[in-house]
C-alpha cells in the first residue's frame, strides 16, 4: 500500500480436486471464447499459461494451481476476462492478468490481490477460499482480480522491473494510478503524464470501464510487508477509522494470530489509530477505486467512488506463509459474510 507514494504503493471441500487437476482446467481454458463479456471491456478470447513455468519455491502455490483454483468460478456461470499479457523485460513469456466477474452485474464488491509479487498470501487465500468467494457471489456481484502481478509471483519480485522496495529505484507497480488521478481536488491534470507500465495502465482502465457495470461498494485489497512485525488495515474512503468493516477485519486478523499495531505510526510516518490507517494519497489503485473524480484522456470525470475501501497490510516477517494465509481466508470469509448481511445484498429472484 504506502509503498506507492514512496515511489510516484483449510481449503474448502472440492478445492483439492480443483489442484489436482490444474493442468487440465488450464487447458481447458486454452481458447476460452469470452462472448459473456460487456462489450466495453477490452478482453483477450484466450488464457494462456506456458509451459515450464517456475514459481518461486517458499511454500506458494505454483501459479498453475492458482489459476486452476480461479478457473473453477468459470463453471459456476462467472465471466473471465483476460486484462493484459504481462512480459516485463527479463521475463520469457507472457502471463495474463485476469479478471473474473459474478453473473450479475450492479453495486459489486471487488477483491483486489497480488499487486505485489513478493506478497504469495493473497492469491493463495483467494484460491483456497473461491467456494465462498463463489457464494458471495450468488447473493450479489463480485468483481476478483486475484492475481495482478502474475510475474512478480512466480520471480518473488515486488515489482515489474526490481525485486525488492527502494528509495532509490522507482519501482513499476501494476497498481500504479498516478497516470489516472488528479493533482489536487480541483485540477483537470494527471498526477503523471503516462501510465508507469502497459500493465499499470491496462489494470487501472479496465477497473475504470468496469465500474460502469459493476460499481464498487466495497473493495478489499490483500497485501503483506516483509518489513513490519505488526499488522494494520488502510481505510481509504471517507469512512475512514470509523468504517465497522476496518474495526471487524482487525478483530480477525488478531483472532487469527497476526500481531496488529494498534496505535503510533507506520514506517511511512502515517498515523495508526486502533490498526487503522485513514485515507493516504499514495497514488495506488485503492485510492483510485476511492477516487469520486478522475482524468481520463485528458478530461475529468467521476470516478469509482467506492464507500469502502480497505487495503491489509500484514506482517510476512515473523509469521509464517500458512497462518498468513490461513489469516487472509478467515478475512476473507468473515467479510464475505458481513457484506452479505448488509441490506440490499439479497439473492437475485
Amino acid at each position: 500500500m504506502a509503498p506507492q507514494c514512496k515511489n510516484v504503493a483449510r481449503n474448502r471441500p472440492g478445492i483439492a480436486q480443483l489442484y489436482g487437476a490444474a493442468v487440465t482446467a488450464i487447458v481447458c481454458c486454452l481458447g476460452l471464447t469470452l462472448a459473456a463479456c460487456h462489450s466495453e471491456i477490452a478482453t483477450s478470447p484466450e488464457v494462456h499459461l506456458p509451459e515450464g513455468i517456475v514459481t518461486h519455491d517458499d511454500g506458494r502455490l505454483p501459479i498453475e494451481k492458482l489459476f486452476a483454483a480461479y478457473l473453477g468460478l468459470v463453471d459456476r456461470g462467472w465471466h473471465l476476462d483476460v486484462i493484459a499479457e504481462s512480459q516485463p523485460a527479463g521475463t520469457a513469456a507472457p502471463l495474463p492478468i485476469i479478471a473474473l466477474r459474478s453473473p450479475r452485474p450492479g453495486t459489486a464488491v471487488w477483491i483486489l490481490s497480488g499487486i505485489h509479487g513478493e506478497e504469495p498470501a493473497g492469491p493463495n487465500a483467494i484460491a483456497a477460499a473461491v467456494e465462498d468467494l463463489a457464494g458471495l457471489g450468488e447473493r450479489m456481484p463480485v468483481v476478483l482480480v486475484p492475481l495482478s502481478n502474475p510475474q512478480g509471483y512466480v520471480r518473488n519480485w515486488r515489482y515489474l522491473n526490481t525485486p525488492e522496495y527502494s528509495e532509490t529505484i522507482e519501482g513499476e507497480s501494476v497498481g500504479d494510478s498516478s497516470h489516472l488521478l488528479p493533482e489536487s481536488e480541483d485540477s483537470g491534470m494527471p498526477r503523471a503524464a503516462a501510465a508507469s507500465s502497459p500493465e499499470a495502465d491496462a489494470l487501472t482502465r479496465y477497473l475504470v470501464r468496469l465500474a460502469e457495470s459493476y460499481p464498487p461498494r466495497y473493495s478489499i485489497d490483500l497485501h503483506e510487508d516483509d518489513y513490519i512485525a505488526e499488522g494494520y488495515v488502510y481505510s481509504q474512503s471517507e469512512l475512514g477509522v470509523n468504517d465497522h468493516f476496518a474495526i471487524e477485519a482487525i478483530k480477525v486478523l488478531g483472532e487469527n494470530g497476526i500481531p496488529i499495531k494498534l496505535a503510533g505510526q507506520t514506517r511511512f510516518g502515517e498515523d495508526i489509530v486502533g490498526g487503522i490507517i485513514g485515507p493516504v494519497n499514495d497514488s495506488s489503485i485503492d485510492e483510485l477505486i476511492e477516487a469520486r473524480k478522475i482524468v481520463l484522456d485528458g478530461r475529468i470525470q467521476a470516478g469509482p467512488a467506492a464507500r469502502t475501501v480497505l487495503v491489509f497490510e500484514t506482517p510476512a516477517k515473523d509469521v509464517e506463509l500458512a497462518q498468513r494465509t490461513a489469516a487472509h481466508v478467515a478475512l476473507l470469509r468473515r467479510l464475505a459474510a458481513l457484506i452479505a448481511s448488509e441490506p440490499g445484498s439479497t439473492p437475485p429472484p
